[in-house]
């Protein structure tokens, strides 16, 4: 196995250890989220991803990116029709974890560590204040993050091309545009 199908196998679990993650805290919140098949609130367009995610979106898609069209400007590159995401099993990790509770912890100006927390308008309703949410209650952003810049790192390493990937360029009918 290449350096490259290897990080890309690693994405996969990765992919899949994130979604395990989600579905427990989409279980403690299922009262709140009205995220369903279709809504694409945040699916937002110009999102950009890393150049492993890029290259997954890339060997499993290849018959959408070659022949398919993006969705218009304005939403995601990769919803269809009626909002629906056309490469779902194969979507970016910052998509994977939207509409939940998230907790960003950072270092401010005056280098005090401090947490902010956020969630979709559209699951603002239907459960506890955000603040009134336990820690393990929320998605930690970050953690999934450094592994996947990490992996992301190799797989650039292993000769593949290095930076960030708008989604919407990944479809071959936008390289003449």
């Amino acid at each position: 196995m290449s350096s490259a199908d290897a990080c890309l196998a690693s994405l996969v679990e990765l992919h899949a250890e994130i979604d395990r993650d989600v579905r427990a805290l989409a279980t403690i919140h299922g009262s709140r989220l009205r995220c369903r098949r279709g809504c694409s609130a945040c699916c937002l367009d110009g999102l950009s991803v890393r150049a492993i995610e890029a290259e997954r979106i890339r060997r499993s898609h290849s018959e959408l990116l070659r022949n398919g069209l993006p969705h218009a400007v304005g939403a995601c590159a990769f919803l269809d029709a009626a909002g629906a995401c056309r490469i779902y099993a194969d979507r970016p990790s910052v998509c994977r974890s939207q509409g939940l509770p998230l907790r960003i912890v950072f270092e401010n100006e005056r280098d005090e560590i401090e947490e902010r927390r956020d969630i979709c308008p559209l699951n603002l309703e239907g459960g506890p204040a955000l603040e009134a949410l336990d820690e393990e209650a929320c998605w930690l952003v970050g953690p999934h993050e450094l592994r996947l810049e990490r992996l992301d790192d190799r797989f650039v390493a292993g000769g593949a091309l290095e930076g960030r990937t708008l989604l919407r360029s990944l479809f071959e009918q936008n390289a003449s545009d």
